[in-house]
């Protein structure tokens, strides 16, 4: 696991088409069904969108940075092509956003 700045988990993600879990701190878990990418990052936040057949309607994921206390990439030991970016919040949730992800540089 590595830990990453904003900045740099924005690029990384950036241009790829991203599969999302959700796991609360309550133990809750979701798994999105929608494909996400990245439509903004800023000093503040990341915000990344579904992308269809996801309904027109569906919200945005906006990620506050203020609120994460840490983001970390890795490639689980059995993945050679995928790996993820997590934002592990400050709440006790986390957001994985996995992908056909680059090495961090």
């Amino acid at each position: 696991m590595q830990d990453l700045e904003a900045a740099a988990a924005a690029d990384l993600i950036r241009g790829h088409r991203l599969n999302l879990i959700r796991r609360g701190a309550d133990g809750s878990l979701v798994m999105s069904t929608d494909g996400w990418h990245l439509i903004e990052a800023t000093d503040e936040a990341i915000t990344l969108k579904a992308d269809p057949p996801a309904p027109p309607e569906t919200p945005p994921t906006l990620i506050v940075l203020a609120e994460v206390e840490r983001i970390t990439w890795d490639r689980l030991a059995k993945q050679q092509a995928r790996s993820q970016v997590r934002f592990h919040l400050k709440s006790g949730d986390l957001l994985t956003f996995s992908g056909r992800l680059p090495d961090p540089s």
